[in-house]
């Protein structure tokens, strides 16, 4: 559930950066086949593109400088087990189990709604009188108040509706196929609940579905304006089901449905605003690859629950968590001095690969992140993993750690003590 969570808002940052595209291809590009195409696609691209990102080895280094030191910069490469000193100002990382579980509860509670939409579906189609027609099932029901809407091959009307032109809207929804992609806006919302855009790129997927279904209405030499005044009556009063497409989507939306109608089609070259999705998402990766974005992103995908530490509790490091390194190492023990990582991580990492050849492949996780940190002097004085537990990894850490020293980094010509995270990922080890 971290690991979603965190993607989540990868693709949270993507929504805010391609919705005003997907908003300017429905309202004003009269292909609706090709602005259904673009919707979709661009679901695709912001549920891929962070699990794409997330992928990429990237290193976060934090100086422990003044600003860490009085909160301005959290402490997010720090692991939970390390000891702290009491604060009165709350940290991200003591408020991760609480959105944590906000996030969790939003996934669920919609999850639950999802279920319980379906479920009434069912049973509104179950109580009606069913008629097989050329490929799809026409249901007749009593109630009142509910409008016309289709989901999948059922075409759900009231005993007392007639209208010859609701029938081909919704038969236009039946055979475009466009339950699936309400399904695929619905899930896609459950995904990232908090972000309103998600929701509202539900709503322009619904409207654009609805747009495209008009268009069927009116070719099939329908009056328009007796259709338009159809849809102004059936937008009032009716209720609608939110995963099915409803004659009555919007009541928000119906005068934009009408005075689409009476618009000239849209030139080709507007379809080329579709392109800007390439700048927008290329901002929107690199904004979500920066230090602090992958920091953030690290500190959620490890956080254990069972490790939450108590702000007013006094913390001790367990042995099998932290390992220290003694404050005065043997002299024979330091053979490799190497550039810190905040200047170049190339000759730690490499530290690491001649590590992990000698230990049992089949025992090390796919990815492991090892939290480092080192004192004014370049001495490490503590190397924790979020697989502490795994005594391979523990071995191959203390392997890697203790026989190294890093060059002084200075603030000006103060020395400073430096903490930083380091992803080493199995893939890219030798074999």
């Amino acid at each position: 559930m971290n690991t979603l969570f965190s993607l989540s808002l990868s693709a949270s940052l993507l929504v805010v950066m391609l919705y005003p595209v997907f908003h300017i291809m429905v309202n004003r590009c009269r292909s609706f086949r090709f602005n259904r195409l673009v919707l979709l696609c661009g679901i695709a691209l912001i549920v891929i593109a962070p699990i794409v990102l997330s992928n990429q080895s990237t290193t976060y280094v934090a100086p422990s400088n003044t600003l860490i030191q009085t909160n301005i910069i959290p402490s997010l490469a720090v692991s939970a087990s390390e000891a702290v000193r009491p604060t009165t100002e709350t940290t991200l990382f003591e408020l991760l189990p609480w959105i944590i579980g906000l996030y969790l509860a939003g996934v669920l509670v919609l999850f639950a709604r999802q279920i319980i939409s379906y479920a009434r579906l069912w049973r509104i189609i179950s109580k009606s009188e069913k008629q097989q027609m050329g490929g799809y099932i026409l249901c007749r029901h009593k109630s009142m108040g509910i409008a016309p809407f289709s989901w999948g091959r059922f075409i759900v009307l009231p005993d007392s509706e007639n209208e010859q032109s609701i029938l081909i809207h919704e038969q236009a929804h039946t055979f475009k196929r466009h339950w699936i992609d309400v399904s695929i806006a619905d899930f896609f919302c459950i995904f990232i609940w908090y972000n309103p855009f998600a929701w509202m790129l539900k709503n322009l997927i619904k409207l654009n579905h609805e747009y495209e279904a008009d268009a069927v209405v009116i070719g099939s030499d329908i009056d328009v304006l007796s259709y338009q005044r159809l849809l102004i009556a059936k937008a009032v009063g009716n209720r609608t089901l939110h995963i099915a497409n409803n004659f009555a989507m919007s009541k928000k939306d119906f005068r934009r449905r009408v005075l689409t109608m009476s618009q000239s089609k849209s030139s080709k070259g507007i379809k080329w605003i579709a392109a800007t999705i390439l700048p927008a998402l290329a901002i929107a990766a690199y904004a979500d690859t920066t230090p602090w974005s992958v920091a953030v992103h690290n500190t959620i995908s490890s956080y254990k629950f069972t490790s939450t530490a108590q702000p007013n509790s006094e913390l001790v490091a367990e042995p099998s968590v932290e390992k220290s390194i003694p404050e005065e190492l043997p002299v024979t023990l330091i053979t490799k001095k190497i550039p810190s990582p905040l200047t170049d991580p190339n000759p730690l990492l490499k530290q690491f690969e001649m590590s992990m050849e000698l230990a049992d492949k089949d025992l090390i996780p796919d990815k492991i992140l090892v939290r480092i940190q080192a004192d004014e002097e370049g001495n490490i004085v503590s190397a924790t993993t979020d697989h502490d537990d795994n005594p391979e990894v523990r071995v191959a850490v203390e392997r890697a750690t203790n026989q190294i020293v890093f060059e002084v980094v200075k603030d000006g010509d103060r020395p400073i003590s430096t903490r930083f995270a380091l992803p080493i990922r199995k893939e890219s080890l030798p074999m």
